[in-house]
């Protein structure tokens, strides 16, 4: 079935992003939103390591992407043989502090063929007062931004990191999402968000997809995990799906794929790979 409107791909192509449509079911949101609480009331000690490659490790969050609305979504993009690139979940607490500064993805995931997109699944409500996701539109198509480093714990990002020049803000938009919409990003798009002030927690997931025959320019390798179809490329090394939540094989293929990207997103930095990325610093 159809899930993007007529012209999205010319509107991606203009403004670098898309706005958010249904993907999940009510039904579904509840059941993944209680899936994720039992879970971070379970494994408290392993609540960070869902800051990338959630997949390898907990079967609901497969289940999460194998939903016939979000195959049908990157279906409309890519076509029929989907890979799996990453679940990362980014949970903002209704703290009134956490944040994310304005920074571009694409300079620290490596060039890949097709380009990165990033799916943008709202668990709850994603409105300006809960800090939802801000974009600039067109700014993709602009170059890779200078950025600066913050070990702030108040920070969402990996790095903490933020663009260090001024640029135009007067387009900036809200991309507000109801639970169970998605939107879509380009890598290259300057993006941020501001601290929650809601009643609830901002629960989203990052969700990368990527057609079978994708692979990195650079020679590098990733991980993925075969989604929908048939992989006959091999250019990502396989992580199978997880037979049940937190299994020690589930964590040593999260273990291999989170510590990949951490590797590529610190590459070049001074600060160190957090949990959330297979290192030992306390913040992501």
């Amino acid at each position: 079935m159809k899930i993007l409107p007529q012209g999205a791909m010319k509107s991606l192509e203009r403004d670098g992003y898309l706005p958010g449509v249904p993907v999940l079911s009510p039904a579904e949101v509840g059941r993944y939103r209680a899936a994720l609480e039992r879970f971070e009331g379970n494994y408290p000690q392993h609540v960070k390591k869902l800051t990338s490659d959630s997949h390898a490790f907990c079967p609901w969050v497969v289940d999460m992407a194998s939903s016939p609305g979000m195959l049908d979504y990157f279906g409309d993009l890519y076509g029929q043989d989907l890979l799996l690139r990453n679940m990362a979940w980014r949970i903002k607490a209704n703290d009134g502090e956490t944040f994310a500064g304005w920074h571009q993805d694409h300079i620290y995931l490596g060039e890949m063929s097709p380009r990165l997109m990033l799916g943008i699944l709202a668990l709850s409500e994603c409105n300006a007062e809960a800090g939802c996701l801000k974009v600039v539109p067109g700014s993709h198509k602009w170059d890779a931004l200078p950025h600066q480093d913050f070990e702030d714990p108040t920070s969402l990002l990996a790095r903490g990191q933020q663009i260090s020049t001024d640029f135009d803000k007067s387009n900036v938009v809200d991309l507000v999402l109801r639970p169970g919409e998605m939107a879509l990003i380009d890598t290259q798009i300057v993006h941020g968000s501001a601290p929650n002030l809601s009643d609830d927690r901002r629960l989203m997931i990052l969700v990368s997809m990527l057609p079978t025959h994708a692979h990195r320019t650079d020679g590098g390798r990733e991980t993925a995990m075969l989604i929908r179809g048939q992989d006959t490329y091999g250019n990502f090394d396989p992580v199978p799906r997880p037979e049940a939540e937190c299994t020690e094989e589930g964590f040593r293929h999260w273990k291999g794929a989170a510590s990949l990207r951490g590797k590529q997103i610190f590459a070049g930095s001074a600060l160190r790979p957090g949990e959330g990325y297979g290192g030992e610093r306390a913040n992501p």
